[in-house]
């Protein structure tokens, strides 16, 4: 069952994997940001996930503290950006450490290191100065922690073409007309959308040929 939305609903995670060329298929993005639904079962263990998570970015935060930052965990920084045509950017970073003026947007995973990561830090360090009180009129450098390794990434990365990016996908996504879907496998399988709702989902393996000749 789907209902539609007021207005259009964006998460910052449904756009990173479409800007960082990890995903192509915008219309799930799209169908998410203008509709509530049933969301499809999944077998990703969220209860060792959440304890992961939540003991990374405790130990982080403690981190901080104790080189005299100011820390911000999680809910603290949410926040909700509305558009020109009242389309809602919301999301939320895991830690912001202020001491005077220098400021870090940090986000903890517990995977493998991917490209979408730097493009959600990326615009929580351009989003959480125009929407969270705390963040106000600072330059935020970013950081995302992983178990065995971390990415510093400088307030200069952001510049107009991140901005320019990241305007024109949330238009298309929270516009009235929509996308073409993309399906394929290696995206449909880690999809919550329904066969109900996208009649094109893809939910089986591509099988192998061996019949070819060709090698």
């Amino acid at each position: 069952m789907k209902l539609l939305r007021q207005s259009p609903y964006i998460w910052v995670t449904w756009l990173t994997k479409l800007m960082a060329g990890e995903a192509q298929c915008e219309w799930a993005s799209w169908f998410k940001a203008h509709h509530k639904y049933d969301k499809l079962p999944s077998d990703f263990n969220l209860t060792q996930w959440t304890a992961e998570h939540n003991q990374m970015l405790q130990e982080r935060a403690q981190l901080y503290r104790d080189m005299g930052y100011t820390v911000y965990t999680e809910d603290q920084n949410s926040f909700m950006l509305e558009g020109e045509n009242g389309e809602i950017l919301s999301g939320k970073a895991d830690i912001v450490a202020i001491r005077g003026s220098n400021a870090i947007v940090e986000d903890c995973k517990t995977g493998q290191p991917r490209n979408s990561d730097q493009m959600q830090v990326l615009i929580y360090m351009l989003v959480l100065p125009l929407s969270v009180q705390h963040c106000a009129e600072l330059q935020l450098d970013g950081l995302i922690k992983y178990k065995n390794d971390e990415v510093v990434i400088k307030n200069k990365r952001i510049d107009q073409m991140l901005k320019d990016m990241l305007k024109n996908l949330i238009h298309k996504i929270s516009s009235d007309a929509k996308p073409s879907q993309v399906p394929s496998y290696g995206e449909c399988r880690y999809c919550d959308i329904s066969k109900q709702d996208c009649t094109v989902r893809v939910e089986t393996a591509p099988k192998k040929s061996s019949d070819h000749g060709l090698f």
